[in-house]
């Protein structure tokens, strides 16, 4: 079945105007000004796109698709996400992760929910490892797991945080080659997604390994940067080459002294790192509320998708363009796990995921992903499939 967006003003994420865009066999065909729909050969299923405001696919690079969570206790494991969650938000891609827990969650059972993502009609890759060095790993080793396993781009490492583990200089440079070399062999992106706690060493140690080595800036992606005490860190690190990532925020204040990927973004481009910034939603993952001094959990919350186009309307609403804020989680997102040759944005030849967003409110009343008309007048019209 082919699909024709008619009349819907196009963001590549760049401005393009009023345009038709003919989707077949999962794949952006043309965009044009006017496509007849009667010159096309085979069934049509047109779309109104008329007082509508058509966006690349967002691209999620973190999330935990198997839930996360445990820190207050076997209750507090965060539910496993669905496949609505994100059509109905505008992903269209995804990465997933492990997080502080990988007694109870499994590597094995998260390349399980991959595939699955895959079989549902998003498209979803994954890195291996966790918090913790050792990394939890499918075949027994990082390297192995990067190099002959598809979905897999690179893998997890929590620094200057309570609940990681103290990493020497040895082990950092070790998993760093072992990424850089999977990578070379499997033509993979090869990142290491660095959760940046709130602890004393920020990202020294990773400024270290960069100093007394050769390893390029790129390997590595801090996330959760958009706090104070580590936002210029992470503007230094992006100055070096590397993408940066901030975590969505749903309240406008940003909530326990956080800066919201709107300002995030107007900051990074005040900075002329724009370029290297992205914002993910960890959705779900757990977001402990801490006592005082960080002891104990006192409350619980978890991410969700919806925070990526919370953070987009933000933006506009402060002034900044849509496309502004659309790159850091479309064009820059892709480049980040090393889908830019199909994914982030709208162009001939890249895949057929496209978001329709009314034009006045910016809300989401369609979602296609690889073709597919997953999400039609903001009802979820394909579903997973135990939904």
């Amino acid at each position: 079945m082919q699909l024709l967006i008619k009349g819907a003003d196009v963001f590549a994420p760049e401005a393009l105007g009023r345009k038709d865009i003919l989707i077949s066999n999962g794949k952006i065909l043309a965009i044009e000004e006017n496509i007849n729909e009667s010159g096309l050969i085979g069934p049509v299923e047109v779309i109104d796109g008329q007082g509508k405001l058509a966006i690349p696919g967002l691209v999620d690079t973190h999330q935990h698709f198997i839930g996360g969570g445990g820190e207050g206790g076997y209750r507090t494991r965060t539910p496993e996400l669905t496949l609505t969650q994100q059509t109905l938000n505008g992903v269209t891609t995804a990465l997933g992760l492990l997080g502080t827990d990988s007694l109870s969650r499994h590597v094995e059972s998260l390349y399980a929910k991959t595939k699955g993502f895959n079989e549902e009609g998003i498209t979803a890759v994954m890195i291996t490892g966790a918090y913790h060095l050792p990394s939890p790993t499918i075949t027994g080793s990082v390297q192995r797991d990067i190099a002959f396993i598809d979905p897999v781009i690179g893998v997890k490492l929590a620094v200057a945080d309570h609940r990681g583990p103290f990493v020497t200089r040895d082990e950092l440079g070790h998993l760093v080659s072992e990424v850089r070399v999977a990578s070379l062999i499997a033509n993979k992106k090869g990142i290491i997604t660095v959760h940046t706690g709130a602890g004393k060493a920020c990202l020294d140690q990773v400024f270290d390994i960069l100093e007394v080595s050769d390893y390029q800036p790129e390997r590595f992606v801090p996330t959760h940067i958009n706090r104070p005490d580590t936002w210029e860190s992470a503007v230094r690190l992006a100055k070096m080459g590397a993408y940066i990532d901030g975590t969505g925020i749903l309240h406008d204040d940003g909530g326990a002294g956080k800066i919201t990927c709107a300002d995030a973004t107007r900051m990074s481009i005040e900075e002329g790192i724009e370029s290297r910034f992205t914002f993910s939603s960890d959705a779900g993952g757990s977001m402990p509320k801490w006592n005082e001094n960080r002891t104990r959990i006192i409350g619980m919350g978890v991410g969700t998708p919806d925070s990526l186009l919370i953070e987009v309307r933000r933006g506009v609403e402060k002034g900044l363009t849509l496309s502004q804020m659309l790159a850091p989680v479309t064009i820059n997102a892709a480049h980040q796990i090393g889908l830019e040759d199909r994914k982030g944005q709208l162009l001939p030849g890249f895949d057929g995921d496209v978001v329709l967003l009314d034009q006045d409110s910016l809300q989401l009343t369609d979602t296609i992903a690889k073709g597919q008309w997953m999400v039609a007048s903001g009802e979820a019209i394909v579903k997973g499939t135990f939904e």
